[in-house]
């Protein structure tokens, strides 16, 4: 038996245990009433606190209004007639379509790259893992603040370090081209969103049997052959489940462009969101903009609908190198669901002597190290030295990246605004201590609500998923989470106003919670369907009620998969923007990226500092998460993009 033959064994070995041991095989009897009381608060909340919503938005994009008379005309779908027939609408779809485009590719690509780099074994791969995550974890707000600053035309950090370089020539008003300004926003999104992606395959790459490889090397495939035969099939659920949340994530994107372009220059960066919020909040023309925005959201529930086709029948790895079929001129013959692939022999190749060949491969896989640490932390660092650099020495022309001294005042301004000695009257800055702890009190409740709720959803939904009833259930908790944000912001606000929760720090929390509750019931289902049902049974033969299996039997088991969905609910409720930016109003329930963006509507030179400082403190929290918890991330990446 050749080595890619005896792969097939490994390979449907792992795909048998894996089915095997599926939640559902086995049952304890009827459905019991502790699996509804388990998922009972979770759907109420989630169907309560965004189904209203939902509804009231359709109502208005099915009316127009005056928000002068507070009158309500009702116009049938009079408001997506005027939708579909508008170029202005059509020429946003075609932004968001190429923007969309370009951050799937982008990060679909460079995620692979860093993912197959960071699976391999290297002194300091712990830390360059650590390094990759940080941009993923920060705000988009904090994102968009760096970057902004970075494009700014005569004293922006790249045409300062262009002018350190010598390169003088080469700068432009980076921003001021509509076209070059769509790419470059894409380009910040690709940086924030690739290490998601990266993640997501990193978790897939650590799932895959190392003998896979082994074998196929015995065999005589070289690197190429490998990932085409090996390596991109076993990574073929995760790549189509990124690929949907990438595009997704793409037609939602708002807080970025919020803080970058705000649609412009002119109109050249407004994609559908931004032109559902001109339309809702700017102009006030609350049906029209219902109505771009569900059509966006209709565009989501399509794509919800592609995951559900690729997802919901694909139980199992769909490539396995044959076993038993005889390989034809020495090539790999793979079989791909119910097709044979007959994958050419590796082609021969010049071969250096092994010791330069090894010199070179470690000097490659040298370089593309240091390059992925620049790629992902010079732009962190370059914000933590403009929060250390004098206000004057940030609007200089030249530009320069040279500051003329360092100081702490900005951080100072910011944390203790009373007692500075510099410019202690800035509005924003006496903000930000409070916005912190906000934060942290409303992130910590989000948290706690949502695995605690969560757990006991993912444990009825692992167990009884079979059952119509929860399988309905989850779906439906997922179709939540592809509905964009803007849809429910403005029904959100409207009904808060009436139940007095604006400005509320127990609105954010409801809010937060109605839309990470789906997140922790899925994450914490795939940790439960990787315990075996058996536990259960023992238990409730010992004489434990289905409780206290709970707290000491299962939870013990699934402790790794609690940490991971409370770091990812806390890391999503304390980087949340829109919601909190409509919701909120006073330094009483503001959170820090909010008066963050808050800091661009200043418009005096002297606020670049403190801003800069209030954003490096607004990433300290998603810092240390990617830093000293990165393998829980990565396990929650694995709970829930590989599994379900």
């Amino acid at each position: 038996m050749s080595g890619l033959q005896s792969v097939a064994k490994v390979a449907g070995g792992a795909v048998g245990q894996s089915t095997a041991t599926r939640p559902g095989r086995s049952r304890i009897g009827r459905v019991p009433l502790f699996a509804y009381v388990s998922v009972a608060p979770t759907l109420l909340i989630v169907l309560t606190v965004v189904g209203a919503p939902l509804a009231y938005s359709l109502y208005l994009s099915l009316h127009r209004t005056n928000p002068i008379t507070k009158t309500f005309i009702y116009v049938g779908m009079g408001n997506y007639a005027w939708v579909l027939g508008n170029a202005e609408f059509w020429a946003a779809f075609g932004r968001t379509a190429y923007f969309a485009a370009l951050s799937v590719i982008g990060t679909t690509v460079l995620g692979m790259a860093m993912a197959m780099l960071l699976n391999e074994r290297f002194i300091g791969r712990g830390v360059l893992r650590s390094v990759v995550l940080v941009p993923w974890a920060m705000a988009p707000v904090s994102v968009g603040v760096l970057w902004s600053f970075i494009y700014a035309g005569n004293y922006g950090a790249l045409t300062g370090l262009l002018n350190d370089l010598g390169l003088g020539s080469w700068t432009m008003p980076w921003l001021g081209d509509g076209f070059r300004a769509l790419n470059l926003v894409a380009l910040t999104n690709v940086w924030s969103q690739a290490p998601l992606t990266a993640l997501m395959l990193l978790a897939g790459l650590q799932s895959m049997p190392s003998s896979l490889h082994r074998a196929a090397m015995l065999d005589g495939a070289g690197p190429l052959a490998r990932f085409f035969a090996i390596t991109l099939p076993w990574l073929r659920p995760n790549l189509l489940f990124i690929a949907i949340i990438a595009t997704i994530n793409s037609l939602m994107s708002f807080d970025i462009l919020w803080i970058m372009t705000r649609g412009g220059p002119g109109a050249a960066t407004t994609v559908i969101s931004w032109l559902g919020y001109v339309y809702s909040f700017q102009f006030l023309r609350f049906g029209e903009g219902a109505a771009i925005l569900y059509c966006l959201t209709a565009l989501s529930f399509i794509l919800a609908i592609v995951y559900f086709a690729f997802f919901g029948a694909r139980r199992s790895r769909p490539v396995v190198v044959s076993a038993d079929a005889p390989l034809s001129d020495g090539g790999l013959l793979a079989r791909r669901g119910p097709q044979m692939v007959d994958l050419p022999p590796p082609a021969p190749r010049f071969r250096l002597p092994r010791a330069m060949e090894a010199a070179l491969g470690h000097g490659g896989f040298a370089l593309a190290a240091i390059v992925l640490f620049l790629w992902s932390a010079l732009p962190v660092l370059a914000l933590v030295l403009m929060s250390l650099t004098p206000a004057s020495d940030l609007i200089r022309t030249p530009a320069t990246m040279i500051p003329s001294g360092f100081t702490l005042e900005n951080f100072k301004t910011v944390l203790m605004p009373q007692i500075s000695a510099g410019f202690s009257t800035s509005v924003q800055a006496k903000r930000v201590p409070l916005s912190l702890i906000n934060s942290f009190v409303i992130g910590a409740c989000v948290a706690l609500i949502s695995i605690v709720l969560g757990t006991f959803a993912g444990y009825a939904f692992a167990r009884y998923g079979k059952k119509r009833f929860f399988n309905v259930s989850i779906w439906l908790l997922l179709l939540t989470r592809m509905t964009p944000g803007l849809t429910l912001v403005l029904p959100f606000f409207i009904i808060y106003r009436g139940l007095g929760l604006i400005d509320t720090r127990t609105g954010l929390i409801i809010a937060y919670c109605s839309f990470l509750l789906p997140l922790s019931a899925w994450m914490m289902r795939s940790y439960f369907e990787g315990v075996p049902a058996s536990l259960d049974r023992a238990a409730l033969i010992d004489g434990c009620s289905r409780m206290t299996m709970m707290r000491k039997v299962l939870l013990p088991v699934v402790r790794p998969g609690i940490i991971a969905a409370g770091i990812f609910c806390f890391l999503a409720s304390w980087n949340e923007f829109l919601f909190a930016l409509i919701l909120t109003s006073t330094p009483s329930a503001q959170t820090i990226p909010v008066v963050i963006s808050g800091f661009l509507s200043q418009a005096q030179f002297y606020e670049y500092g403190p801003m800069f400082a209030a954003s490096v403190l607004s990433i300290l929290p998603p810092v240390l998460v990617a830093f000293f918890f990165q393998r829980y991330l990565i396990q929650g990446a694995l709970s829930g993009a590989v599994k379900g």
